[in-house]
């Protein structure tokens, strides 16, 4: 990374106290303060750390990277990289005691929802009650009791003051209410220094999120100011972030530049343009001497990811031209493809019992992906569905006729019999097509392709022909394929970016790409929410603005002939 240390930056690594530093995506407002950490080492205790705070996996490991860059062993020892979750989670882990008198417990996302789906009731009263009286925590709570300890207990406050005399808070603009609080009470006992762009707010459509938080933060900590504008060491060469900036502000006319491509389709034609564009991305990138690029593919919704990935899992021709399969991982928040899964994974044990087991342990599954979704968003037809496969499997585990016409096909597939070869990719995809097959299990099929056995997921292909070879089958992979997704965390995995990746705008924000593919579907995912806001559409113009910016060196935008152009009047 090319990178000076100017007078202004100097000037942040001297200055003393709580801090704050805006600037754009690319502005170097990491690097200064790992910069700043740096110069902080040498004051530290015996025992004391710098604590540096951000909100996702992705965030986390961009700043692990930088300090290989620029800490020494000793210097990257002494700093702690956490997400606001872990952190708290370690805090209520030591010391949640002190509130409900008793070790707390945590109650994670995917049994939150299932208990709230069983829960008649107001859920928001019942897990505030869980938390107070029994001390289980759940995953969204664990800020609220981090806080409530730090504002009761001085001790505390002291001693974590006293473990992390320095503080760095990244993304401050998008911390909640909770989050907030606990940044509050660390600076009675620490220095926080706060890195902020306010145009990369794109989570304020949450309740417990204020906008003017940054003026907050001025208001309380009256922390010593830096801007470091829109200086941009992303990609200092590009008009990427000038072209962002335009669509931000929603300034005519939009900068001409030759690391945009804009591409126009006819719906008829969105898969193979599609194709093409991604294809063309990687060979631009090529042009310019990028090895092994990364290409990101984003769009607005996980709808349209997944429609995405099942396009470039296939073949196309693009203007005569033959496009073969690209092989790409896909990042997405998949509560229900993992439970998609494991009905999958029962699928494949369906060989080693006979109908009334196998089939029902298969309709039990479902049951319980239908139960997750009710949790997920509550509605009469999801319970009422998981109830009737609840029921019918009784009906096959007692060896009566079910009343579904879904079980009744599953039972007739199971019958014909389901040929395996050990091949846990041909197996997996044999499986899933039984999904496939049953018209009334398509939403199972369209969640369980985003469950990729390729490069993406790696331990689950390990997994399953690790079984196969040491039994010859697939006899209780159900229980394996859920502890690897459990363990893996598939749904939120981080590595290094590589290849080709499929995600949604909010997913991509802290990751870095060499190139960018934005795509806006024609009749879902458009880049302008025209349902929930108004012209000038702010939200949505600084989503695109963070889409935009994860590029180092090229973006490709694909939209709809008709669609709403990127700036310009109502």
């Amino acid at each position: 990374m090319n990178f000076q240390l100017c007078d202004k930056r100097k000037a942040i690594i001297a200055e003393p106290g709580h801090l704050l530093v805006l600037g754009g995506p690319g502005s170097g407002k990491t690097t200064v303060a790992l910069f700043k950490a740096q110069k902080r080492f040498p004051t530290l205790k015996p025992g004391q750390e710098i604590l540096f705070l951000s909100f996702s996996r992705a965030a986390i490991r961009q700043v692990l990277l930088r300090c290989k860059e620029i800490l020494k062993p000793a210097e990257r020892r002494a700093v702690t990289v956490q997400t606001y979750h872990s952190f708290c989670m370690d805090i209520l882990r030591a010391h949640g005691r002190l509130l409900v008198g008793r070790p707390v417990r945590f109650l994670y996302p995917g049994d939150e929802r299932l208990q709230k789906a069983a829960f008649d009731g107001d859920w928001e009263v019942e897990r505030q009650r869980q938390a107070k009286e029994a001390g289980v925590y759940c995953f969204d709570l664990f800020a609220h009791g981090t806080a409530e300890l730090l504002e009761r207990c001085t001790a505390l406050r002291n001693l974590i003051g006293d473990s992390f005399p320095m503080i760095i808070v990244d993304e401050f603009q998008d911390t909640d209410d909770n989050q907030w609080r606990i940044v509050a009470q660390l600076s009675k006992v620490a220095d926080i220094f706060c890195l902020a762009d306010p145009d990369q707010r794109i989570f304020d459509y949450r309740d417990d999120i204020d906008p003017l938080r940054v003026d907050g933060l001025r208001t309380a900590l009256a922390p010593r100011e830096f801007d470091l504008g829109g200086e941009n060491h992303r990609s200092p060469n590009a008009g990427i972030l000038k072209f962002a900036n335009a669509v931000l502000h929603n300034q005519t006319p939009l900068p001409e530049t030759e690391d945009i491509t804009q591409v126009r389709y006819w719906p008829r034609a969105f898969a193979s343009t599609v194709h093409a564009c991604v294809v063309f991305t990687f060979s631009e990138l090529r042009k310019l001497g990028v090895q092994n690029p990364s290409i990101a593919v984003l769009s607005r919704s996980n709808a349209l990811v997944s429609d995405i990935s099942m396009i470039l899992s296939e073949p196309h021709s693009y203007n005569g031209r033959d496009l073969p399969v690209i092989e790409h991982d896909v990042v997405w928040d998949a509560e229900l493809s993992a439970a998609a899964a494991i009905v999958v994974a029962s699928i494949l044990e369906w060989p080693t019992q006979p109908s009334q087991k196998s089939v029902s342990k298969t309709l039990r599954c479902i049951a319980a992906y239908y139960k997750l979704k009710n949790a997920e968003e509550p509605t009469k037809t999801a319970a009422e569905v998981a109830q009737k496969y609840e029921a019918a499997a009784a009906k096959v585990a007692g060896e009566e006729k079910p009343r579904i016409n879904a079980a009744k096909e599953m039972l007739a597939l199971h019958q014909r019999g389901l040929q395996l070869v050990g091949d846990p990719v041909v197996d997996w995809k044999s499986a899933r097509r039984v999904l496939q097959d049953i018209s009334a299990l398509g939403e199972l099929f369209r969640e369980v392709r985003l469950v990729r056995l390729f490069r993406a997921t790696d331990a689950l292909a390990s997994g399953l022909l690790n079984k196969w070879l040491a039994s010859g089958n697939y006899e209780g992979v159900s229980d394996l394929v859920q502890g690897i997704l459990e363990q893996e965390k598939l749904i939120a995995v981080e590595r290094d970016p590589r290849g080709c990746i499929l995600m949604n705008i909010h997913k991509s924000k802290g990751k870095e790409f060499d190139g960018v593919v934005l795509i806006e579907g024609a009749f879902k995912s458009q880049f302008f929410d025209e349902r929930k806001e108004v012209y000038p559409y702010e939200r949505s113009r600084r989503l695109l603005r963070v889409g935009l910016t994860r590029a180092r060196s090229r973006v490709t935008i694909l939209r709809p002939h008709g669609a709403r152009s990127l700036v310009g009047p109502a």
